[in-house]
């Protein structure tokens, strides 16, 4: 990621920076910084258009699992309606159906439960990710304000 590889690098100009004796407080070049962090800013629609990305296929998935349970569900219905010739094959037919019904809402219900998980920990990682670059960057401003 863009976004990390310029705070590691602004990191790095930090630490490079010259130290005041006896003091934590370190010199550095305010245009490298600036210069920096308006590359940060820069990359990060990129992040945020990843972050869509992942909500889009998020939201694909889903509707793709949708798809899949109401054509599972239309083949077991269209099933039941050839099986209804007889009262005997009726009965057969209805507990298959039930079955069929009761195994495809379960898939159905995992397949979308599985995938809102993979979502929401996408997103939950990205989440962590962009709180941490605030913090970082955060930080950094608060130190860029404490050098005079």
């Amino acid at each position: 990621m863009r976004v990390l590889d310029l705070l590691a690098e602004l990191e790095e100009v930090v630490e490079k920076g010259n130290t005041l004796p006896f003091s934590s407080k370190a010199f550095v070049n305010p245009e490298e910084v600036i210069e920096i962090i308006d590359e940060i800013r820069d990359s990060l629609p990129e992040e945020l258009a990843e972050a869509k990305k992942i909500v889009a296929e998020r939201k694909k998935i889903i509707f793709s699992a949708q798809s899949e349970a109401d054509h599972i569900k239309a083949e077991a219905e269209k099933r039941l309606r050839e099986l209804i010739d007889t009262h005997e094959i009726t009965k057969t037919a209805t507990a298959n159906a039930n079955e069929i019904m009761k195994n495809t809402n379960a898939s159905a219900k995992a397949l979308k439960t599985g995938t809102q998980n993979y979502a929401d920990k996408l997103l939950y990682n990205f989440q962590i990710q962009l709180k941490e670059l605030n913090e970082q960057i955060e930080q950094n401003r608060r130190e860029l304000k404490n050098i005079k």
